[in-house]
């Protein structure tokens, strides 16, 4: 996720430039949500109480967000960067929908059993400092 933001902060600012970097910053964002929900799904469920359920509402939110930020990115990539209401256009694309399955996240995140791996996982922090950054 952090390379996406990345890739938009270095597209060029024109319409084109614009489009092509909000393309690149799907296609990041797809392949992290995917890979993120295969690499639970391998892992099996944690050592926790409701282990099972655990790693399904996690796999499922990843899984969600991986084919919701696909959908979006179709949306994308059928807009013409040369209309005139292009900007406008790209502007109205609704963002990803992932209200239930974030409020699902944060239950798990805040889990007693879980807090502690989620503070101490290097990814966890990077992501957290990252993103305190942008509030």
């Amino acid at each position: 996720m952090i390379g996406g933001v990345s890739a938009m902060a270095k597209a060029q600012p024109t319409p084109q430039g614009q489009k092509d970097g909000l393309l690149e910053f799907s296609d990041i964002a797809q392949r992290a949500f995917a890979s993120t929900a295969q690499k639970l799904q391998q892992l099996g469920p944690p050592r926790i109480t409701n282990g099972k359920q655990v790693q399904d509402t996690a796999v499922t939110f990843f899984s969600n967000a991986a084919q919701t930020v696909g959908i979006q990115r179709t949306k994308l990539a059928g807009l013409d960067a040369n209309d005139p209401d292009f900007v406008n256009k790209a502007s109205h694309l609704a963002g990803p929908d992932l209200g239930a399955a974030s409020t699902q996240m944060q239950q798990l995140t805040s889990n007693k059993e879980l807090a502690p791996a989620f503070r101490s996982a290097p990814q966890c922090q990077q992501l957290s400092s990252a993103t305190a950054g942008h509030r």
